[in-house]
């Protein structure tokens, strides 16, 4: 009774743990769709140089763990540059949030390319018999269609990134799994904030995969 006890009287520090890892979540999937945009265009672009930019970009985040970017990020660049010196402890925030957002970046850039690819290759053929230029076709008629497509796997690219921000618990950042490494130290109830831990990562994961499967329903486009 007295550890639950204890997991109540510290649930503050795990919920503002909580709130940390749905911000980097957030910063991680709106910078990696940023990234994924970008390097999805190269890797769909005529030119051989772009799409080996991409492919090379896709490779390297795809084909290492997440904690070997982290740690190459946050250790390993500073023996280089001089980033502890420019940022400050703002570095921890900026290498957690930067590794996050590449990583996640790779992954987007397949979910992105795989949307555009598959709107209807009539919809390319109309909308160069009209006359639209490369970057118009893109932007008004390839890219609205192909973001219906790309909605729901992009709400399990964030489920999963909810799952990743537990790594960055390794570099100092106070996130839901550092926060209760923090408590677990000075009060020895292991099981029953590990418990906690995973309740709350449950309840979020549920949530979000409930509204996956929602959109995949209402975003049914041109499948019927």
């Amino acid at each position: 009774m007295e550890a639950w006890q204890s997991v109540f009287q510290n649930s503050s520090m795990l919920i503002k743990g909580l709130g940390y890892t749905l911000e980097y979540s957030l910063y991680a999937v709106v910078l990696g769709t940023v990234l994924g945009l970008i390097f999805a265009l190269f890797r769909l672009s005529g030119s051989r140089i772009l799409r080996a930019l991409g492919t090379v970009y896709v490779d390297i985040f795809r084909g290492t763990p997440l904690l070997v970017q982290i740690f190459f990020i946050y250790f390993g660049l500073p023996q280089v540059l001089p980033l502890h010196q420019w940022f400050g402890e703002f570095y921890t925030v900026l290498a957690g949030a930067a590794a996050l957002a590449l990583n996640e970046g790779a992954y987007i850039t397949e979910i992105i390319r795989a949307g555009i690819l598959s709107v209807d290759k009539g919809q390319w053929e109309a909308a160069e018999s009209i006359g639209m230029t490369s970057y118009q076709k893109m932007r008004y008629i390839i890219l609205p269609q192909a973001f219906k497509r790309m909605i729901p796997p992009l709400v399990n690219q964030f489920i999963q990134t909810i799952k990743d921000t537990s790594l960055l618990s390794v570099i100092s950042i106070t996130e839901l799994v550092r926060a209760a490494q923090i408590v677990i130290v000075t009060t020895y109830f292991a099981l029953q904030f590990w418990t906690a831990v995973a309740v709350l990562y449950l309840i979020v994961i549920l949530l979000l995969t409930k509204l996956s499967q929602y959109l995949e329903r209402r975003l049914q486009v041109d499948q019927r």
